[in-house]
């Protein structure tokens, strides 16, 4: 969907204010019609044109020239509908203007209440494959855990006992040019990272201080907002990512809690109970409930579940799942379409937020872009990370460390476009020429699983390649695929699998076995899967390993392998 500029606004409130004219006209001439014919009835003897029509009169001079244009004199009643309309067309138009000026007001008003702060670098040698990126629009969203300013009530601590602010969560969500899927990636907190060379950050009074820190290696994630602030972990995600960030956010826990009261109630399913260590009791029993922004807060936030064996990682996938939810959501009760929530949730967003290129208007028009997009199209996924156990089996000890050339492999793969794993499938264009017809069930993303007794078909359609289709169907024997039909084909371009609804798993298995396939999907291949080798295919075939990455289209990187994943279009409570 196109975004909506000022000057098509502007036409549509005219076309708007137009076409109430032109009812209100059509109003005005049908009481007209309907009072004559009331009087037809009673005077039948009078004719229309005795009372109140039109009187054209000669002109003063009495030239009975034909080609004179008369003047029309208008009766008492007729004048009086000119007047009205008059009046009408008057009022509308100040009612026009008086809500242009309102509608700008507001924007203005909560535009205000933003505090804007230096944080992008947008021209960082670090960006990878800029050109592929244009249009792209990657926010960095930073969750601070700063007190300050917050009250007894409010449940969060004080700044006394918590100084300074620290990115207690850490994302960033990419939406590419096309706005058809946004992709969000979350940082552990406790990561242990390499942080750039920062300029020092003052949290109590949101300024840099002018004095340059050196890189560190070794320090957690989210020192680098306390040491640097948002510019420093701008520098940092943009180095992690190649991603060009050209938008900042930072919320604190009150703007948090302010933005979910605002859109309503939230689905959260609770597997066990959940007694924090330090939050305390939050859930005291398992099973499904709708929390406000308090009760969200403390879901989102706790580190020391009793019952939870990974710490921040369980947290993380609650905030993902959490996330997930609160899109559903606000994609239901069409929060866009409400001035009441939508109002609430921008004031509490503006007055918590520090945050660069967040302005209300460009906010409402990438969400107008984003309209159209189903829940199953929004991934949420977990950088790639291991934990390295210290000297002693205390937990306390443990390192949260980065998988490099994983990293690098998922934010290619987000570059690059390639699909997710169970990521919805983009719907194709509507065609605007064509009848309007339920589309058929299309593929889901498929996964690599074991290779046991999956059936598929080998063909090969390169002449010059002799025996190409009975060695595969050797090899991928071996492997364990059910080869049910081998053969010789017609020639093709290149080597593809093809597959449609029911044969995504084998699909995606098979592709990870024949590396370099293309796949392709067929509707007539029903639930079959075939292979058709093509020129070029140098017969390789390797083990898939199960639960491994999502085969990419050539010139695509695959993303990694055994992804944390969350997809916003399945219901955790299912």
């Amino acid at each position: 969907m196109e975004a909506i500029s000022d000057d098509v606004k502007k036409r549509r409130e005219v076309d708007h204010t137009l076409a109430r004219f032109s009812a209100v006209h059509d109003e005005l001439a049908e009481q007209e019609r309907q009072r004559k014919e009331r009087r037809q009835k009673l005077m039948p003897w009078k004719a229309d044109h005795d009372e109140e029509a039109t009187v054209y009169t000669s002109s003063v001079d009495g030239d009975d020239d034909s080609d004179t244009p008369v003047r029309r004199v208008r009766t008492v009643k007729h004048s009086k509908i000119v007047r009205v309309v008059k009046v009408l067309s008057l009022t509308a138009a100040v009612l026009v203007f008086v809500a242009t000026g309102l509608g700008w007001g507001a924007m203005l008003y909560v535009d205000s209440k933003f505090t804007e702060i230096d944080a992008l670098n947008t021209n960082s040698a670090a960006v990878h494959e800029a050109e592929k990126q244009l249009g792209d629009e990657n926010f960095l969203i930073v969750g601070s855990d700063t007190r300050a300013g917050a009250k007894a009530e409010d449940g969060v601590g004080d700044s006394d006992a918590e100084p300074g602010a620290r990115s207690d969560v850490l994302m960033l969500a990419h939406v590419p040019a096309d706005r058809k899927r946004v992709v969000v990636v979350s940082v552990p907190r406790d990561l242990e990272i390499t942080r750039p060379d920062c300029e020092e950050w003052n949290p109590e009074t949101a300024e840099y201080t002018g004095k340059t820190l050196p890189a560190q290696k070794g320090v957690k994630a989210n020192q680098a907002y306390a040491d640097g602030g948002p510019r420093c972990v701008s520098n940092f995600m943009t180095e992690l990512t190649g991603l060009t960030i050209n938008h900042f956010i930072s919320v604190d826990f009150n703007g948090f809690k302010g933005m979910v009261d605002a859109v309503g109630k939230i689905k959260v399913c609770v597997p066990k109970v959940m007694d924090d260590g330090e939050l305390g009791m939050i859930f005291d029993k398992p099973g499904q409930y709708e929390v406000d922004g308090q009760k969200a807060l403390d879901y989102v936030r706790a580190r020391k579940v009793k019952n939870e064996d990974f710490g921040d990682y369980d947290r993380i996938t609650r905030q993902q799942k959490f996330l997930s939810s609160l899109l559903r959501t606000a994609l239901s009760t069409e929060m866009l379409l409400n001035p009441g929530k939508l109002n609430s949730f921008l004031n509490a967003f503006a007055s918590s937020t520090v945050g660069q290129n967040i302005g209300v208007k460009d906010m409402l028009t990438l969400a107008q872009s984003l309209q159209g997009i189903e829940a199953g199209r929004v991934t949420f996924v977990t950088v790639p990370h291991y934990t390295d156990d210290g000297p002693t089996p205390s937990p306390n000890d443990n390192r949260e460390m980065l998988k490099m050339d994983a990293t690098k492999a998922l934010f290619q793969a987000v570059i690059d476009g390639t699909p997710l794993p169970d990521e919805m499938p983009a719907a194709p264009p509507a065609d605007a020429g064509a009848v309007t017809t339920p589309p058929p069930a299309a593929p889901k993303q498929g996964k690599v699983i074991d290779p046991k007794g999956l059936k598929v078909q080998v063909f090969n359609g390169d002449a010059t390649n002799d025996g190409a289709a009975g060695r595969t169907k050797n090899s991928l024997l071996e492997l364990g695929f059910d080869v049910v039909n081998s053969g010789g084909t017609d020639p093709v371009a290149k080597t593809v699998i093809k597959y449609g609804v029911g044969g995504e798993d084998a699909a995606f298995t098979l592709a990870a076995a024949i590396p370099g396939a293309t796949l392709e999907v067929d509707a007539s291949q029903g639930g079959a899967v075939t292979l058709l080798i093509g020129p070029g295919w140098d017969g390789e075939v390797v083990a898939p390993q199960a639960g491994g990455g999502t085969p990419a289209e050539p010139g695509k990187t695959a993303p990694p392998p055994d992804l944390s994943v969350v997809n916003a279009g399945k219901d955790p409570c299912a």
